[in-house]
């Protein structure tokens, strides 16, 4: 069989999330390889073969992103508006899919809690950016520029930037239609953006006249999906998020800051623009219709048996998503989903890898490390069903 889209989805199970920095650990892991294999000296024998084309699925604890035009430094008040704490609804468990196996968290959601989001600079373009539960990122790595290898044609296509960015917005929107009927269109902006049901233009503007937008069909559009993509000698990072369960379908409570985080940004710069999730597209009580439509996907995609553990929407998205990436860059041996067990094992041998030179990390790095113990220790729990 030929070259595979090798997937690794990150487990998160409310309300323990993975830490951000742990999924860039793992981003850079990869990265790296492609990295050291576009340094090995030409002439080796045997020849060192190239590492295959990754995507890394998560969704995290919540933060905020900024981008590299986001030159002026936070006030206090700013950073204490981002940093307050945030309501974070427990997820609806999911109907599990056919064939599935004991990959359900179905029993271990509480309620609601309170998270603090976090605050980091990104090598990607743009402005400020949310991420966090009811959202899957969903991060490629891979050499836009791939070479062949023992007279093998390269692994998939190659990308421009522009190309590139177009492929990962075309990707979600296919995935958006397939999972879940949902238009999805692009525009000027980066992202996928679909049509807005009735509300009003942004979060922070519940009194907005409806009208005003009459003549501008770009103004009643709403953003499902960001984009954010850096590379490094043509070596892909960061990549697309999609918005599932958050923001929820349109109320006036929709700009409270305690439970909508996007009610406290200009989501990406974009004044004016709202930001929508799928449920909120498909309306109150979707969770059964979320699940049906993507278990008809996941089919589609010849993805039946999920291979993400554990079971959740976002994990059937990502393996969505995953199929529709691989088929439209031209990979003809499909995915490979990585199971659960060797998902963990990389991300603890990461961590110990930076345990054993932490002593010279700074007290942030030091927290953040603590961080990633905690999270790999209370999964590794429930992985062992306690």
């Amino acid at each position: 069989m030929g070259v595979r889209l090798r997937h690794l989805h990150l487990p998160s199970v409310h309300p323990h999330y993975i830490p951000y920095s742990l999924a860039s650990r793992v981003q850079e892991h990869f990265r790296r390889q492609h990295l050291d294999f576009k340094d090995a000296k030409p002439g080796l024998s045997p020849a060192p073969a190239p590492p295959p084309p990754t995507l890394i699925s998560f969704t995290p604890a919540p933060i905020f992103t900024l981008g590299r035009r986001q030159t002026t430094p936070l006030s206090p008040s700013e950073t204490a508006r981002l940093t307050a704490p945030l309501r974070i609804p427990a997820p609806p468990p999911p109907t599990p899919p056919p064939h599935n196996d004991r990959n359900s968290n179905s029993n271990n959601n509480p309620d609601a809690i309170s998270l603090t989001p976090k605050v980091l600079h990104a090598p990607r373009g743009g402005l400020t950016t949310y991420h966090g539960p009811g959202q899957v990122v969903l991060w490629p790595v891979l050499d836009l520029r791939p070479r062949a290898h023992h007279h093998r044609p390269p692994p998939h296509r190659s990308f421009t930037v522009k190309c590139y960015a177009r492929l990962l917005e075309e990707t979600t929107i296919a995935a958006l239609a397939a999972a879940y009927g949902l238009a999805g269109r692009t525009t000027a902006d980066p992202g996928v953006w679909v049509a807005m049901r009735s509300a009003p233009r942004s979060p922070r503007d519940t009194n907005a006249d409806a009208d005003a937008d009459a003549d501008d069909g770009e103004q009643s559009l709403a953003k499902i999906a960001a984009l954010g993509v850096h590379l490094r000698r043509h070596v892909s990072a960061l990549g697309t998020a999609v918005n599932l369960a958050f923001p929820p379908p349109y109320t006036a409570a929709a700009a409270d800051e305690t439970t909508n985080p996007w009610a406290r940004i200009v989501a990406c710069g974009l004044e004016g623009r709202a930001v929508t999730s799928v449920a909120g597209e498909l309306g109150e009580g979707a969770a059964a219709e979320m699940d049906a439509r993507l278990a008809r996907a996941m089919t589609a995609a010849g993805q039946e048996r999920e291979r993400c553990w554990p079971s959740s929407r976002e994990g059937r998205l990502a393996t969505v998503w995953a199929a529709e990436l691989a088929r439209r860059m031209g990979i003809a041996g499909g995915v490979e989903g990585v199971g659960g067990e060797e998902v963990m094992g990389l991300m603890e041998e990461l961590v110990r890898g930076i345990d054993a030179g932490s002593g010279d990390g700074n007290r942030d790095e030091m927290a953040a490390l603590e961080e990633e113990r905690t999270y790999l220790s209370r999964m590794r729990d429930i992985f062992a069903g306690r």
